[in-house]
């Protein structure tokens, strides 16, 4: 990022505490901004300090999941799955965690994918995500796998209908 850019950026997060107060919206719609541009540019440390500015939950919620993604298309699974744990609302953070599970599966790494998929609280996302997983590892021809993920399913009927297209 350009001096220019990192100087205008550091003005607007010098002034976004007094204007929270004024046009909150416009805020927290601009550090969301901010922080996706940061975790893009890889930028963790300083998209989780924008982050914390911003005073409304639903939107730093949003943050943390950028952030998270950001963490993940780096390449960094593992920073990922820390940031994604801190996303209060479940239905985002189990969005976030199905993804890293998706492509813990589809590089091989089952183990880890099962254990990213433990952290959904709600059983059937947890359950759908570990069907997906079973899928993309038969998908690989990795049927031992498959169905050691398809064992980790909670309710029967889903388990058994994921022997079954794991099968075909």
């Amino acid at each position: 990022m350009s001096n220019g850019g990192r100087f205008a950026r550091e003005e607007l997060l010098n002034t976004a505490d007094p204007l929270r107060m004024s046009c909150g919206d416009e805020v927290a719609f601009t550090l969301l901004e901010i922080v996706e541009q940061q975790a893009r540019s890889k930028e963790i440390d300083a998209a989780l300090d924008t982050a914390s500015r911003i005073a409304y939950s639903t939107d730093w919620s949003a943050a943390i999941e950028a952030i998270a993604i950001g963490q993940f298309n780096a390449g960094d699974q593992r920073g990922a799955l820390r940031t994604a744990k801190l996303i209060p609302h479940e239905i985002n953070r189990s969005g976030v965690l199905m993804h890293i599970a998706f492509e813990q599966a589809r590089s091989g790494h089952l183990e880890g994918a099962i254990e990213t998929v433990s952290h959904i609280k709600a059983p059937l996302r947890r359950d759908a995500v570990l069907l997906g997983v079973a899928l993309i590892r038969a998908r690989a021809n990795d049927i031992s796998g498959a169905f050691a993920a398809a064992r980790n399913i909670g309710s029967e009927s889903a388990r058994t209908r994921a022997y079954r297209e794991i099968s075909q």
